[in-house]
């Protein structure tokens, strides 16, 4: 969570990682198939510092309404969908880590570069669309074909989609109170 492997005591809160930070390397490493492993360091009378619990009870918060997307999933044939615009080169290694910062990628992107904008899982015949940001209106599933429901994980409201030969436009709904401080929202693509 911070850059010790363990409690350090000189460690301060610029150190640490952001809850919405762990979520989306959470999301990013899960999309391609691997596992998340956070250190956390109990200090020496074993008690968690509270940083550390404050940022497992965001993570378990987050995961009590999306976890459908997390738990049991496997990659999709695309990890990622990347916004217009020049996207990093990205390769990956055999640990499942990353040579860029998830992080960075998942906010706004300079002009003329590429971001997240979603990451992807699936597990039976439903796919999980992980959106790091809420956009506008509708939004565009590139390249995903055979929809024949789309959903809010969280929300009871049924989706209107339309597939094309770009892939599947869902119009997104203003989102409900209880899920507006999320750093980050699922659709549910059942095919």
């Amino acid at each position: 969570m911070g850059v010790s492997y363990g409690y350090n005591r000189a460690e301060n809160l610029s150190v640490y990682h952001t809850g919405r930070e762990l979520i989306m390397i959470l999301v990013d490493t899960v999309s391609r198939g691997g596992n998340l492993l956070l250190d956390i360091g109990p200090k020496a009378d074993g008690t968690i510092p509270v940083i550390m619990e404050e940022r497992l009870t965001q993570i378990g918060d987050w995961l009590k309404i999306n976890g459908e997307a997390i738990y049991g999933t496997k990659p999709w044939k695309s990890t990622q969908q990347w916004s217009p615009g020049e996207v990093p080169k990205v390769e990956y290694n055999k640990e499942y880590s990353t040579p860029y910062d998830v992080t960075k990628l998942t906010e706004k992107p300079e002009s003329g570069k590429a971001g997240i904008e979603s990451f992807f899982t699936t597990k039976g015949s439903d796919l999980y669309a992980i959106l790091p940001h809420w956009p506008d209106h509708s939004f565009l599933l590139k390249d995903v074909t055979g929809a024949k429901s789309v959903s809010l994980l969280g929300s009871t409201i049924p989706l209107k989609f339309k597939a094309s030969k770009m892939g599947v436009s869902v119009e997104l709904p203003d989102l409900p109170e209880e899920l507006r401080s999320q750093p980050a929202w699922v659709l549910k693509i059942s095919r």
